[in-house]
């Protein structure tokens, strides 16, 4: 193996750690001139910054950590996978970090009055798996099952995915979809909210200064009801651009007693939408939810013009799927939903 040659002209070493300032070759001060070098603009960095780190083991210490930190100093971790790269990129920022891995009262999956109750720290991978769940909520089975990689999946936790509020992600348009209530525990105590109501926009979820979110509570899926999710995948990456999910109800005779269309996208929040007697029109009226576009250009995924119409296509095949489930009662095999690319 050819080593790396020494003492080359310009080369410089840097140490890790802590930033150094770096001057390019001829851009010195002459020597013996005393004046330093120019100063040159520091490029981004890409490490996290410094917090600190706490470790509660119970549900009431970590609300008083969060509690005591001024608004805005401190964040409750709990899988890290969105949080961290905000951390690192600079688009968030946090003087202590409360790590919630170590709380036991944020896990465990139960059905104690035929509804479901899921702790805030259940992983991706057990949504995706747990038969309680795939037997009573098989949309957020579903939905699970096809949330980024097998290593973020085992990483990422259901409190953490509404948390961060991603209006696309498709945890979140399932549980919009359901009607999902969200316990949260503060320094006020415990109050039980409504997701539909919860969320403020992309990113903008309903946690108050030194608030946790605890526990998420789905109603349970009865005879006769289908759901299928689709959605629209970044290409570069995946990471889904738009969701859309069905909910449908039928009687004994195949009716379509209520149907339901939720959309998700990058710029706008989750909204539901009730196509139970506009079913010839639900690509139409899933497209017309999809804004014109966002405040500011959103650069990271396709214009909103084919969003739109790709959200219109994605609609109609959500329903039909749903529809064929209800009617056939297939809740027992669960694919994984498709992904579709631009």
């Amino acid at each position: 193996m050819r080593g790396r040659r020494a003492g080359r002209a310009g080369a410089v070493r840097l140490q890790p750690g802590a930033p150094q300032a770096v001057t390019p070759p001829g851009t010195g001060a002459p020597p013996g001139s005393g004046a330093g070098p120019p100063p040159r603009e520091r490029a981004p960095s890409v490490k996290l910054p410094p917090f600190d780190h706490v470790a509660p083991r119970c549900l009431a210490e970590a609300v008083s950590h969060l509690a005591a930190a001024p608004p805005g100093d401190a964040l409750p971790l709990a899988g890290g996978q969105s949080l961290v790269p905000m951390l690192a990129s600079r688009t968030r920022a946090s003087r202590l970090l409360v790590d919630l891995r170590d709380v036991g009262e944020l896990t465990g999956v139960s059905a104690p009055d035929g509804s479901l109750r899921i702790g805030a720290m259940t992983r991706q991978h057990t949504l995706a798996t747990d038969p309680l769940i795939r037997s009573l909520c098989p949309l957020i089975a579903e939905a699970a099952a096809s949330t980024g990689h097998a290593s973020v999946r085992h990483r990422g936790t259901f409190g953490g995915t509404l948390a961060h509020a991603a209006s696309a992600a498709q945890l979140v348009v399932a549980a919009y979809a359901l009607d999902a209530q969200v316990l949260v525990t503060g320094p006020g105590g415990q109050h039980l909210t409504a997701l539909r109501s919860w969320f403020g926009g992309p990113h903008s979820p309903g946690v108050r200064h030194g608030e946790i979110v605890t526990a998420v509570h789905l109603p349970s899926r009865g005879p006769g009801s289908g759901h299928a999710l689709r959605q629209l995948g970044h290409p570069a990456g995946g990471r889904p651009v738009a969701s859309v999910a069905a909910v449908v109800d039928t009687a004994p005779d195949g009716a379509v007693l209520r149907a339901e269309l939720t959309v998700g996208t990058r710029v706008s929040a989750p909204t539901a939408v009730d196509v139970t007697h506009r079913l010839r029109e639900a690509a139409g009226v899933a497209a017309a939810v999809v804004p014109d576009g966002p405040g500011e250009p959103d650069r990271q995924g396709p214009p909103a013009a084919y969003c739109r119409h790709v959200t219109g296509v994605l609609a109609e095949r959500a329903l039909t799927e749903a529809i064929t489930r209800a009617r056939r009662a297939d809740t027992a095999a669960l694919p994984a939903p498709r992904r579709e690319t631009p």
